[in-house]
Order: structure tokens, then C-alpha cells, then sequence
């Protein structure tokens, strides 16, 4: 594969996570939000003090069927600000689970010989061992509208993934009016006879073969900002989505949950159901994000709760030193983060299937307004400051 079109054409792929005053405003921590997520969390069995080091260095110990899990306090609104309250309801887990519900990932995950980082450094050697550990690390593979195969660059990563006994891990992103919030990765497919034809494309590339798939950042946390008839398609075509992929033999699929930041434990369950959660394994947090593991669980565990037990998957590519704090659009290229904890299925935590590396380190959020590179271009400078200030 070309790097030339994946790196630029990643312009369209990768800006997601917003995080804005708008979708803030009314939802961080009051009083009685505080209340509602403790007793939501007693009423989980979770409970206790966090770890002094704000929850980053916890894996180890066992996985989310393992029988040791961590103890889970209710999310400080100082480091979660969307981490409770339920705004919005969310008490309908939308109906019975599918099959996809009980389809947990199978470790070790694929390290893909054709990702960003692998041909940034075939094709620069002298630079190549500062972002060796990029290289290394398992990563999920972006399919969206910009790749002109998408069965045979799908079908490739699984068919790798195969002969090495792992399994693949896809970032979905390629939904009509995709990014209508924030712009820097604007685009999609045109409409939604291309996006179903797109779904199977995706599925006929991974067949049996073992694969995780991270659906729609930013979809359902952005699908406020639609008109009503475009949230209304959105929501089918994701419910289409997901019963499509679910019916993968060894698929596990995670709707986008979007993040600490941005939406509410109670709308983001209710926006999950609409979209299908209950036929999938579960959803997807702090994806392209910098929010801390141990406040994304906590977070992640009131959703969980409020549909039935779903389970989730945690980004950690970049949440190694947490969030920038006093910076315009914080979410996008803040300078001195980190590397997060590499992917593994041994969480410790009860409906956290894993944690994954879902955003490109080393992919550029976006211009951001203060003129760094676009949306998915590589960044030679921010890969080399998230393996120096990795939390490992």
C-alpha cells in the first residue's frame, strides 16, 4: 500500500473526540449527579478509594472475565466532567442482547506490518528506533471513505492477523455527515445507499477471521448537531451497522461512547440503545482522547450499568499523562501527552474487555486552529514526544 494515500487521505479519517463547552454545559459534576453515580456504582458492587496515580497505571491483574476486578469510585467532575448524572435517561437497554452481546476479544492483538508508524520508519531508518515503540505496538487499523479497496485492505489486516494467531483491531469511521461538529475531519460517505454498500464491504474483508471493530467515533456524540432526518438515518444505519458486523462469527463490535468530557453517563446510554448497543458487545471510550483510564472506567461503568451490563473497550494510545488543561481545543494535538497503557484484555475491571491503542499515535488530531498539520498526517514531533512521555 502506497503511504502517500493513507497518510494524506487520513486527513479525512482522524480528528474525533470534541469536547465542547456546548456539550459540557449543564453535565459536570453537581451534587446531585455525585449522588446518582455513587449509588449507581454501590448498586454494581464497585466502590473505594482510586489509586494516587489517577487511575493510569492500572493494568494487570485480571481481565474482565477474570475474577479479581478493581475497586471504582464515582467520577470526580474535576478530572470527569461528563462522568455522571443522568441527563437524559438511558434506563432502557434497548432491548433483549444479540448474539454480539456475549462475543468478548481474544488477545494478543495484531501489530500490523503495514501500519502508519511501520512505513513512516521503512521509509525514514535514521528516525526509525524514536518511534520503534509505535511500530510495535498493536494499533487498529482506520477503514473509511478514503480507501479505494476497502475488502482487500480489511481482508489483509485479518488474513495477517490469522497466520499469526491474533486478532485484528478496525476503527470504523466513514458515516454520512461525519465530523459536522468540529470540521477538521469533515466528510463521509455521500449518502446511505454508499454507507450500507460500505458495512458489507468491511464485513466481507474480515469473514471468520477474529476482529474488533470501533465503530463511528464521534457519531453518536455529535449526532445533535445533525437535523432531525439526518440523525434519524444515522441511527439506522448504525442499528444496520452493527447487526451486520455481529453477525461475524469472531466479530466484536464497540459503538463509539464518546469520552469524560463530553456527554453524560444517562444521554449516552440512550443514545446507545437507539443505535443498536444491545446487539452489539458493548461500546467504546475516551477514543482519539486523552482522559485518564482509571476516570474513563469509572465513567464507562454507569453506562455499562445503565445497559444491562455492556461492556466496553478503552482507548489508551495517548491518555498517559491525561489531559491538557489551559489550552484553546485541548482535545486536539495537546503538546507534552503521553503514551497510555498498551493494549491488553487484562483490565481488572468489570466490563472493560480491553484496553486498546483505537487513534493513531503519531496522527495528528488536526489543524486545530494554531496550524499544525492536518487531520491524519503524520507528525514526526508529536510521535516522538508520546514515546518519551509514555506512562510505561
Amino acid at each position: 500500500m502506497p503511504m502517500s494515500r493513507p497518510t494524506s487521505r487520513w486527513t479525512a479519517g482522524w480528528a474525533p473526540r470534541r469536547t465542547s463547552a456546548r456539550a459540557r454545559g449543564g453535565r459536570a459534576g453537581t451534587a446531585l449527579a455525585g449522588v446518582l453515580a455513587a449509588a449507581l456504582l454501590a448498586g454494581c458492587g464497585l466502590g473505594g478509594s482510586r489509586d494516587a496515580g489517577g487511575g493510569q497505571r492500572d493494568a494487570g491483574g485480571q481481565g474482565a472475565t477474570g475474577t479479581s476486578t478493581k475497586a471504582l469510585p464515582a467520577p470526580d467532575p474535576t478530572r470527569c466532567p461528563a462522568g455522571a448524572g443522568q441527563s437524559g435517561g438511558g434506563q432502557d437497554a434497548g432491548g433483549a442482547p444479540g448474539p454480539g452481546r456475549d462475543r468478548a476479544p481474544r488477545g494478543p492483538f495484531l501489530v500490523d506490518p503495514r501500519s502508519q508508524a511501520a512505513q513512516v520508519a521503512a521509509a525514514n531508518p535514521a528516525t526509525a528506533q524514536a518511534i520503534a515503540p509505535l511500530v510495535q505496538t498493536p494499533t487498529a487499523f482506520p477503514v473509511g471513505d478514503w480507501l479505494t479497496d476497502v475488502t482487500g485492505e480489511v481482508r489483509s489486516r485479518t488474513a495477517a492477523a490469522t497466520a499469526s494467531g491474533s486478532t485484528a483491531v478496525f476503527m470504523i469511521y466513514a458515516i454520512p455527515h461525519r465530523d459536522v461538529a468540529a470540521g477538521f475531519s469533515a466528510g463521509g460517505l455521500p449518502d446511505a445507499g454508499a454507507y450500507r454498500q460500505f458495512t458489507r464491504q468491511v464485513a466481507a474483508g474480515i469473514g471468520a477471521a477474529r476482529a474488533v471493530l470501533v465503530l463511528e467515533p464521534d457519531a453518536l456524540g455529535q449526532i445533535d448537531e445533525l437535523a432531525p432526518g439526518q440523525a434519524a438515518e444515522r441511527y439506522v444505519l448504525l442499528r444496520d451497522a452493527v447487526d451486520v458486523y455481529a453477525s461475524l462469527p469472531a466479530t466484536s463490535v464497540y459503538l463509539d461512547g464518546a469520552n469524560c468530557g463530553w456527554i453524560a453517563p444517562g444521554e449516552m446510554a440512550r443514545r446507545l440503545a437507539q443505535a443498536g448497543v444491545a446487539h452489539a458487545r458493548g461500546f467504546a471510550v475516551n477514543v482519539a482522547n486523552y482522559y485518564r483510564t482509571g476516570d474513563e472506567v469509572s465513567r464507562a461503568e454507569i453506562v455499562a450499568g445503565l445497559l444491562g451490563g455492556a461492556h466496553y473497550v478503552v482507548d489508551t494510545s495517548r491518555n498517559g499523562r491525561g489531559p491538557a488543561s489551559g489550552l484553546a481545543n485541548a482535545w486536539c494535538n495537546p503538546p507534552g501527552r503521553g503514551l497510555g497503557i498498551r493494549p491488553t484484555t487484562e483490565t481488572g475491571y468489570p466490563h472493560a474487555d480491553a484496553f486498546l491503542w483505537v487513534k493513531t499515535p503519531g496522527a495528528s488530531d488536526g489543524e486545530c486552529g494554531r496550524g499544525d498539520p492536518s487531520a491524519g498526517t503524520w507528525w514526526q514531533r508529536a510521535a516522538t514526544d508520546l514515546v518519551r512521555n509514555a506512562s510505561e
